[in-house]
């Protein structure tokens, strides 16, 4: 995919900006504060409908303003021009469209235009709850897998009408009803997670080897909060342990629950690794992300990188820029560039109080 034009109107703090791309490499440059991330902010939105700074979708639209547009021309891998528009309003609502047809189903959307993003927030994968963690599997499993979002949907609707019937008192038999689908799409977000999770741990480890000069091992594990052979093993953990979720009112045990683990030389990464290890952890499972996508929607993601160049130390800055896919279009942001010797080799603009001047 390549990103050749964006429009944006009344978001955040940018009133109005149209800019057209060119090359493959384009470099945000100014002050922090301006707008820098706020445009790949924007960008980030097109793919999946969700910011990358936090999880809702409140303040995007300007102070003072009803509502903020984006306008996005894409071209894919065969050459075919794709437009997006998309709108959000003060209340939240939002309408997508695409070639001018409103898209009403998320599932229809999903995966068309992948990205990943490279951001200093991502260390919250690491040193925050299991949600975290959970949250960024869904999203990337969800945006290559169809058969993933559709699971996944299913199971946290029946999750929510079991737990509202544990609070009220509902009886065995509501309860079997709604188990029935719980089940199967618990049993298979489980074995989904278990075939992507090593996919992603193997592609980790590589990309962290060359980042640290291949003196560190990089992986990830799975911590599922069931283990399931089978979908009957499920429904007798729900079966044994349904007095005990009628006294909490909710569902206890589940792939809600699940977790997974950075490991750095086999030791727990949130412990053992020291801050510069942890961010090349991350950077390293982003770009395992970037292949999973590709490999998955047959697509090349664009690439996000919100001024985490230039928080590394000299060998993964080295190491990273020699990483970055030669197919991908990657928009960075920054105060400077990451060394004295790039800025010949990106398209910049310069940022200033919302508006963007090529340089």
């Amino acid at each position: 995919m390549q990103l050749l034009s964006i429009n944006l109107e009344s978001f955040r703090n940018v009133e109005l900006v149209n800019l057209s791309f060119s090359t493959k490499r384009v470099f945000f440059l100014g002050p922090n504060g301006q707008g820098k991330t706020n445009l790949l902010e924007a960008i980030g939105l097109s793919s999946t409908l969700r910011s990358f700074r936090k999880s809702g979708l409140e303040g995007l639209v300007m102070e003072g303003k009803k509502q903020s547009r984006l306008f996005f021309r894409f071209q894919d891998d065969s050459g075919e021009i794709k437009e997006t528009l998309l709108e959000f309003r003060e209340k939240g609502e939002k309408n997508l469209e695409v070639d001018g047809e409103k898209i009403r189903r998320f599932a229809d959307y999903l995966g068309n235009f992948p990205l990943v993003c490279l951001s200093s927030r991502d260390f919250r994968l690491i040193r925050d709850g299991p949600s975290e963690r959970r949250k960024w599997l869904d999203t990337l499993l969800s945006s290559s897998s169809l058969e993933y979002f559709e699971t996944l949907k299913m199971f946290h609707r029946s999750l929510r009408e079991r737990n509202s019937l544990l609070k009220n008192g509902g009886g065995d038999r509501e309860l079997d009803a709604f188990e029935q689908s719980l089940i199967p799409n618990a049993h298979q977000l489980f074995q989904l997670r278990q075939v992507a999770l090593p996919q992603l741990s193997k592609s980790l480890a590589n990309y962290y080897q060359s980042l640290s000069g291949g003196k560190e091992e990089a992986s990830l594990s799975y911590k599922p909060n069931l283990e399931m052979a089978d979908a009957g093993d499920y429904a007798k953990k729900l079966s044994n342990e349904r007095m005990r979720d009628r006294q909490f009112g909710s569902t206890r045990r589940g792939p809600h629950r699940d977790d997974f683990e950075f490991l750095i030389n086999s030791k727990d990464a949130r412990t053992f690794a020291s801050e510069g290890q942890q961010r090349g952890m991350v950077l390293g499972l982003r770009l395992a992300e970037f292949d999973y996508l590709l490999q998955a929607t047959k697509r090349v993601p664009l690439i996000l990188a919100d001024d985490v160049l230039g928080e590394l130390d000299e060998v993964r800055k080295a190491n990273f820029k020699k990483l970055l896919p030669l197919e991908a279009q990657v928009f960075a942001s920054g105060t400077s560039f990451p060394s004295q010797d790039e800025q010949d080799h990106w398209e910049t603009f310069h940022v200033e109080a919302g508006t963007f001047s090529k340089t």
